[in-house]
């Protein structure tokens, strides 16, 4: 296993490294670009990925209730938009 490199410590915590979007070709691969990325998206069961959009469950922080939420995250490169639902069945916004 490769060891996370950290960021130097500016602020009060550093975060991991990060590969940097937007790649604006028009031919990129955001598949390809994800699985050279580190550990293989296989092992993530809620992932579906294609060459231009990622859909998964991540986890966001409520808004007036400070709780986490798990929410299904769609990023779409041809819409260019990164949007997120109540779940997986992409009904309510």
């Amino acid at each position: 296993e490769k060891e996370v490199k950290m960021r130097e410590k500016q602020f009060s915590q550093a975060r991991p490294l990060t590969r940097y979007l937007p790649i604006r070709k028009e031919d990129f691969d955001l598949k390809t670009h994800i699985e050279s990325s580190g550990p293989g998206v296989d092992t993530c069961l809620h992932v579906v990925l294609s060459s231009k959009v990622c859909r998964g469950y991540l986890v966001k922080m409520g808004g007036k209730i400070k709780s986490w939420k798990k929410r299904w995250f769609v990023f779409d490169r041809l819409k260019r938009t990164l949007s997120y639902y109540v779940d997986k069945h992409e009904t309510k916004l």
